[in-house]
């Protein structure tokens, strides 16, 4: 079965939803790095701060343009609908506002975190409270994110055990594909030896997020599909394994920055090589996010069709 094509609307909450997985992607993984694998260059500590914060933002419109596109699908008063004060009262009433709201909060605080933590860069260099104190507002955020993944969607009508699933699934992504920007920073900066032990520390703390992701993963096929036949049946099968097949890529590419161009830098290597690599798994990571907002918007499990 071929794909489900999308309407104008949907191709507009598809292009918001990207930038939402984009923040929250840079929340969990750029928070990771900032505390646990930067250099101690002023410049580092900046660009990570900025990435985050930048990234919310552009997390915060999306969350914000995706359920005024909402609206404005819903009223069918074409873009003049998008700002209809009665739907858009309405649809806050339903699951789809309370995740809204919950996704403007934890795309906020960051915002506004990584702006306060910022400022203070130019007088001293931040001390280690400060750091805890910015990764705790960060994980509060990053809660109230996967949060709203729970109380609206496709998983909102499952079991607990596939909402806490989607939580773990998103959580082990977006750590895992959130840090490849300051990893390449990091990359195109850093020196050889110490990025090599940098890489070989996110490469270990890497493979326990692809054990959750894939635990996750499997409970919730399980959960949306009756057969496994409804995998080639079904548009959102169709789309789920093109989804696969672009994860399956990004593990061969980190299989040979782990096995291959990590133990090169340790003898002595330049960084070159990692950070093609790197560029390579940015890209392949945005086309699957891409594809996510596609399976959450146009396509339906085949248990919730659309």
């Amino acid at each position: 079965m071929g794909l489900t094509p999308a309407t104008g609307w949907e191709l507009a909450i598809q292009l918001a939803k990207l930038l939402e997985y984009l923040g929250i992607a840079s929340l969990a993984g750029g928070t990771i790095c900032l505390l646990f694998y930067r250099d101690e260059r002023s410049h580092t500590i900046v660009f990570f701060t900025a990435y985050i914060g930048l990234s919310c933002l552009l997390g915060f419109n999306g969350a914000l343009f995706s359920f005024l596109f909402q609206v404005g699908m819903t009223s069918g008063g074409g873009l003049a609908g998008m700002f209809d004060p009665d739907m858009a009262s309405l649809l806050l009433g339903f699951e789809i506002g309370s995740a809204t709201l919950l996704r403007l909060a934890g795309f906020l605080a960051p915002v506004v975190a990584c702006a306060v933590f910022a400022n203070r860069l130019g007088s001293r260099p931040p001390i280690r409270t400060q750091y805890h104190a910015l990764g705790a507002v960060h994980a509060f955020s990053l809660l109230l994110l996967l949060a709203s993944f729970t109380v609206a969607g496709h998983i909102a009508v499952l079991e607990p055990l596939a909402k806490v699933s989607i939580a773990l699934h998103i959580l082990a992504v977006s750590v895992w594909v959130g840090a490849f920007l300051p990893l390449l920073f990091l990359c195109l900066g850093g020196n050889g030896e110490t990025l090599a032990a940098t890489m070989k520390g996110f490469g270990d703390m890497a493979g326990y997020c692809l054990l959750m992701l894939f635990a996750a993963g499997l409970i919730l096929v399980l959960e949306l599909f009756h057969t496994p036949g409804e995998l080639i049946s079904t548009p959102y099968g169709v789309t789920l394994l093109i989804k696969l097949g672009l994860v399956g890529v990004l593990l061969l590419v980190a299989a040979g920055n782990r096995f291959v161009l990590v133990p090169r830098m340790l003898a002595g290597a330049g960084t070159g090589s990692l950070a093609g690599a790197i560029r390579l798994e940015i890209v392949v990571a945005a086309a699957i996010l891409a594809v996510t907002s596609y399976l959450a918007t146009t396509v339906g499990p085949p248990a919730m069709p659309m």
